[in-house]
């Protein structure tokens, strides 16, 4: 895959998880706070993708 296909991929990828992180935030309850934190997880995932080539 190139590399500005993977960019765009993990923009993408990003954005949705910012999504769910801002969106369920709005409403208290546990289906909620798993959206939340699945978009937190996501967001941890793209950050170790990067500084992984730094180790």
């Amino acid at each position: 895959m190139s590399e500005n296909i993977s960019r765009i991929i993990k923009i993408i990828f990003f954005l949705i998880c910012l999504f769910l992180v801002v969106y369920f935030q709005r409403t208290v309850g546990r289906f909620d706070l798993f959206m939340q934190l699945v978009g937190l997880a996501g967001m941890l995932f793209l950050l170790w993708n990067y500084n992984r080539k730094f180790t």
